[in-house]
């Protein structure tokens, strides 16, 4: 499925940001050199302007232009929990290559207990997947996935140790829209000691996520369980306008 021109020049804009092209407390070129850079119409560079804006890449300054607010965080693996990306743009994100190592892929059916942890129902058909994530050579996570079968027909071991979400996009055309997220701590396990060179550590972030397609389909439930070295997020708070 192409991309909408906005979405292009949304991530052009985001890439010359973030590699420095325009700096931190800039202003972006004038709107008008902007659509003719772009050769676009000021309501697609607006649009993607306003994504940047909504991220707070950006923000739009009455009367001067579109200044320049990211800045580069200290950590040097940042996520974030605006985005729905996949491990591998994670990693390509913060400059770092990524491996997968699929230790589990088999046909499962759900159970009531299952069911009641992942939000499937009951006699689901489903394909359950164990990898483990690294960075850079050193394993950083692990991640428990359930897929409806139903909705990922045709995936393979080798598709899982590339990128889920690139066989579902690429391949079957499918368009992922939204994830609910929970984030807790918790002890280590065997198993996350197993697979983790967790070092002085005892515990790891769990994140566990609901993802829906653009039909409202839940074809995913996913538990990561991360390193504390590398689980380090972004997230964007806005306070509201109050009444006077």
């Amino acid at each position: 499925m192409p991309k909408a021109r906005f979405e292009n020049i949304y991530r052009d804009l985001k890439v010359k940001i973030l590699d420095g092209t325009y700096a931190y407390q800039t202003f972006l070129p004038t709107e008008t050199e902007l659509t003719a850079s772009y050769a676009c119409s000021r309501n697609t560079l607006r649009r993607a302007l306003s994504m940047l804006s909504d991220e707070t890449y950006l923000q739009p300054i009455h009367g001067k232009g579109v200044r320049v607010i990211w800045q580069k965080q200290s950590h040097e693996i940042l996520g974030s929990l605006e985005g729905l990306e996949s491990f591998h743009e994670y990693a390509e994100r913060n400059g770092l290559i990524p491996f997968t190592e699929v230790k589990q892929f088999d046909a499962i059916t759900c159970t009531a207990a299952l069911a009641e942890r992942t939000g499937f129902l009951v006699g689901d058909q489903l394909i359950r997947i164990v990898r483990v994530r690294g960075l850079n050579g050193v394993a950083r996570q692990v991640d428990h996935d359930y897929l409806l079968s139903s909705a990922v027909q045709g995936l393979t071991e080798k598709d899982a140790a590339h990128s889920i979400f690139s066989y579902l996009e690429n391949t079957l055309g499918m368009r992922i829209l939204t994830s609910k997220r929970q984030i807790t701590v918790e002890l280590a396990s065997d198993e996350d000691s197993s697979y983790l060179d967790l070092g002085p550590y005892n515990s790891v972030a769990v994140t566990e996520s609901n993802s829906f397609n653009s039909e409202g389909i839940m074809f995913e439930f996913t538990q990561s369980r991360s390193h504390p070295m590398t689980f380090c997020y972004n997230v964007i708070s806005k306070r509201e306008a109050k009444q006077v």
